[in-house]
């Protein structure tokens, strides 16, 4: 139980209520857009490392064997932040012409 008031904790200190509740009222009228997903990963960074946050879960303990790679997450900011407004609102307008240019600039931004 300690853990977890840890993990609550931590999460008092690093998130803004008052954003969380935006983005409780976005999940409800379902708006929720890429740029919400990147500010959730940036907040969650703040906290600390994934698999220590995991590892303060009550029971995520005994899944040893789940392997959290950080870089994924910073792929995943670079990814995002090579779009457009327009594509981190609405997904289907990613063609393949415009992967392409998003994967470019990925490389581009992640080293």
């Amino acid at each position: 139980m300690g853990d977890m008031l840890s993990v609550i904790e931590k999460a008092e200190e690093s998130l803004d209520l008052e954003e969380a509740l935006k983005l409780e009222e976005k999940l409800k009228k379902q708006e929720f857009d890429l740029d919400d997903y990147l500010t959730q990963i940036r907040q969650m960074k703040k906290m600390g490392s994934f698999s220590s946050l995991l590892g303060m879960i009550p029971g995520m303990n005994k899944l040893k064997d789940i392997n959290i790679d950080e870089k994924e997450f910073v792929k995943i900011e670079a990814i995002i932040c090579s779009m457009t407004k327009a594509e981190k609102k609405n997904t289907k307008l990613l063609n393949a012409s415009r992967r392409i240019r998003i994967s470019k600039r990925k490389r581009d931004n992640s080293k």
